[in-house]
């Protein structure tokens, strides 16, 4: 089949809603597959920085002559973004032959939307015959498809409140689900230091040894000259010292250190930036309190002299009381704009101006069923020199960076 109609049949057979963790059906399709053993695996889990890990991965080991296969999840615009070869998204028709290979043997066995697509990367990984595997947990780690590989190394980012009805509604229980990905003698880097006694229970029951990246000792992870020059980094310090530190652990940092190369790395949705007629836009996926929280210290840190305006939409499953109520408590926004977002897991604007107005019953809130009204109705009060943060879901990031405004 061509990718068109495998995307077609995933998301009506089984759709990216569709969630049943679980390692048994993943495994046995991956075994009837010519499957190897990979040369080398990391596995990057956690609650906020994995994908800005997992590009900071590839970055360095790209510099090492290495070639890295990436896979992330989810996706801001094509299915193909997922799954990259030395930086580049997967060819359509190498991810559709890849899908198709793993329906040849899946026999009667069901398998999620992110299964079919982690056995496709697998296999596309195998057959490019890659140094390299860097691989996302998508959710938890314990029962995550990914976590069907014995990795070489991990990494757990960080633990926050994230996907309770799967992993549990404490941050220990959380925390226990993502050491998941912990093996026997296996390094594992992580900057989750607000659950440092789980995770050290979890470490000495498996065997595996755990290292912190402890931001109170100023990130010594990272080479005392590189501090000045990751100070003003793109990407979460947290991600950038994770990615050092473990790459040092498997000896195979770059020879000369791309700095400066790395401080100015980005990622599509994570705080992206455009300026259009003096107006900044910034757009970024956080979705949780965490990465609320990270986003307002970034926007405290800027000097802006004219208005802030928040753009704002969230799916339903996801924890918009708490999300508001970080961001209401950065008191930055003089104005606030909620969208609509559609689907089954959608959520109305109205519903998150209702949760505003009790949060900043002073500040002008108003609700928009799309974004691009919400901007056509912003562009007749936006001057030079305002800031518009566009915050949440994927599907409304994705839509601002297609946005005529911003190409």
């Amino acid at each position: 089949m061509k990718l068109a109609d495998w995307e077609h049949r995933l998301h009506t057979l089984t759709p990216p809603s569709d969630i049943r963790l679980g390692l048994e059906r993943v495994k046995a399709v991956w075994q009837r597959l010519d499957q190897q053993r990979p040369r080398t695996v990391i596995t990057v889990a956690g609650t906020n920085g994995k994908g800005s890990t997992v590009e900071a991965l590839g970055f360095l080991l790209g510099h090492t002559e290495s070639t890295v296969g990436q896979y992330t999840s989810p996706h801001l615009h094509h299915i193909t973004e997922r799954i990259r070869v030395s930086g580049l998204p997967v060819d359509s028709e190498v991810l559709a032959s890849a899908l198709d290979q793993v329906e040849s043997v899946r026999g009667s066995l069901y398998l999620t939307y992110f299964e079919y697509l982690t056995l496709a990367a697998f296999c596309i990984f195998q057959d490019q015959d890659l140094d390299y595997w860097v691989c996302e947990i998508g959710l938890g780690g314990r029962l995550d498809a990914v976590n069907i590989l014995d990795a070489d190394l991990a990494i757990i980012t960080s633990i926050g409140m994230d996907h309770q009805e799967y992993l549990g509604d404490t941050l220990d229980a959380i925390a226990r689900e993502k050491a998941g990905v912990m093996r026997p003698n296996q390094c594992v880097w992580t900057a989750a230091n607000n659950v440092r006694e789980t995770l050290h229970a979890c470490a000495d029951t498996v065997g595996a040894h755990l290292n912190w990246l402890d931001a109170s000792e100023d990130h010594s992870a990272l080479l005392a000259e590189s501090r000045d020059v990751l100070k003003h980094a793109r990407l979460p310090i947290d991600s950038l010292g994770l990615a050092v530190k473990a790459l040092e652990s498997l000896d195979r940092l770059p020879a000369v250190m791309p700095w400066e190369a790395l401080a100015a790395l980005e990622m599509p949705g994570r705080l992206t930036r455009r300026v259009v007629s003096g107006v900044q836009w910034i757009c970024d996926v956080g979705h949780n309190p965490e990465a609320a929280s990270y986003v307002m210290d970034q926007l405290k840190a800027m000097t802006v002299p004219g208005r802030r305006v928040l753009i704002m939409g969230l799916l339903q499953d996801k924890s918009a009381v708490e999300v508001i109520e970080v961001l209401a408590a950065a008191h930055l926004f003089d104005q606030v704009v909620t969208v609509d977002l559609l689907g089954p897991r959608g959520r109305s604007g109205d519903d998150l101006q209702l949760i505003w107005k009790t949060r900043l019953p002073k500040t002008p809130i108003e609700s928009f069923a799309t974004l691009a009204h919400a901007i056509a109705a912003l562009e007749q009060t936006l001057t030079a020199g305002d800031q518009v943060l566009v915050f949440g879901s994927f599907l409304l990031v994705a839509d601002a960076l297609t946005h005529d405004k911003f190409n």
